[in-house]
């Protein structure tokens, strides 16, 4: 007895120093997207490579199910493929991250790393305000062909600065979700809307406003079969977005007054289209720099194009798959939170980085089918419409 006891002691000790090296590789990779590090500085590189060092650690005291082996080695032959061919490096992101994936609970990922990016964030706008960091101003147009000035503040643009503002406080509403009231709402609202007065991201305020919207309904309403829809989110945009890419005609001016209101995605990504189409698999990565360097910014557009249709669509299964699992399993919080940057997914390409987009990480569910989520508590329900209880 005293032998077992020991040896299990030992697994567990081996789990923990697993689970230490995990959260210390999410949390090296959050410091590096919060101070707005990109992959050719030096900085970036060293702390990337410790990084990955530490989720060696979690990956070889694991041990994993012969079906967790066949689908995490299909997925990372997938994004090998894609970096090989596009360069596209966040599909081999996301598989890296969901190699270390296993036996780590979710929200304590979210808790242990959430003070990095309020802090990080935190310094970033105010080393740019008093002019420390290049606080970036640029001249922008809004739809009505007005001319402004946005801030980057040290990030390489100001729709950036914009969604790390976005990301820090959605995943404080993440975990504080049970006792979130009316405060949370207003005050939320009030930062959104200074950092969308500095960067003018209106696509970000409204999908953030959407966010709201979808947790004051679930505050108040009891029966959840609503979520068997929005399930269907992804797969919806999907469509959507390559509807709009393929039938745009700037000669149709409801088709162009849509597209200035989305800065000139759908047309960005009809340019791609004509000029390369669509094929099964991934592209060289040489046609994305032979389009007067714009970027196809509606990720699903650039998935389809970059990394071929059978990428894309195993995509959007994948996705869906996993919101319907997360309905079944109860976990409605999640579905909201996932929703949402599958929204932003349309506007910007980040929703797809496991860093600037934690919620990706919950597809984990299709390879993992045990992945812990959280500790389910239903407290703190309706509780947005009490002040007292800030």
């Amino acid at each position: 007895m005293g032998r077992i006891r020991e040896k299990m002691a030992k697994v567990a000790g081996i789990r923990e120093i697993g689970e230490i090296g995990f959260i210390a590789y999410y949390g090296i990779m959050v410091i590096i997207k919060t101070f707005g590090y990109v992959s050719y500085e030096m900085f970036f590189k060293i702390s990337f490579g410790l990084a990955l060092a530490c989720l060696a650690i979690k990956i070889f005291t694991t041990r994993y199910s012969m079906r967790e082996f066949l689908l995490l080695y299909l997925l990372l032959a997938v994004s090998a493929i894609c970096w090989l061919r596009v360069g596209e490096k966040n599909v081999m992101f996301i598989t890296l991250t969901l190699w270390g994936m296993k036996d780590i609970e979710f929200m304590r990922l979210m808790k242990a790393t959430i003070w990095i990016r309020v802090f990080g964030t935190l310094l970033m706008i105010l080393l740019a305000g008093i002019g420390i960091l290049d606080i970036q101003p640029s001249r922008d147009m809004s739809t009505n062909f007005k001319e402004f000035t946005v801030y980057g503040f040290g990030y390489i643009k100001s729709n950036a600065a914009f969604y790390m503002i976005f990301l820090t406080i959605v995943i404080l509403l993440y975990i504080y979700y049970d006792v979130l009231n009316i405060w949370h709402l207003a005050g939320s609202m009030g930062i959104c809307y200074w950092a969308f007065v500095q960067t003018h991201c209106r696509t970000g305020m409204i999908v953030f406003v959407g966010l709201w919207a979808l947790i004051l309904f679930d505050k108040l309403m009891t029966n959840k079969r609503y979520y068997g829809w929005i399930c269907y989110t992804v797969p919806i945009l999907f469509g959507i977005s390559m509807a709009a890419m393929m039938i745009y005609q700037k000669s149709s001016p409801l088709l162009f007054r849509i597209n200035r209101i989305f800065n000139g995605r759908i047309e960005i990504s009809n340019n791609y289209y004509k000029a390369y189409g669509m094929s099964l698999f991934p592209k060289t990565a040489d046609i994305f720099w032979n389009m007067d360097y714009t970027t196809i910014d509606n990720f699903y557009m650039y998935l389809l194009i970059s990394c071929g249709v059978l990428v894309a669509l195993l995509f959007v299964i994948v996705a869906t798959k996993s919101q319907k699992w997360l309905f079944a399993a109860g976990y409605y919080r999640e579905i909201i939170f996932f929703t949402v940057f599958a929204v932003y997914a349309m506007l910007e390409q980040s929703p797809f980085n496991p860093i600037l987009n934690p919620f990706i990480l919950l597809v984990g569910n299709q390879v993992y089918r045990s992945l812990k989520v959280r500790e389910k508590n239903d407290e703190g329900r309706k509780k947005i419409a009490n002040p007292a209880g800030a």
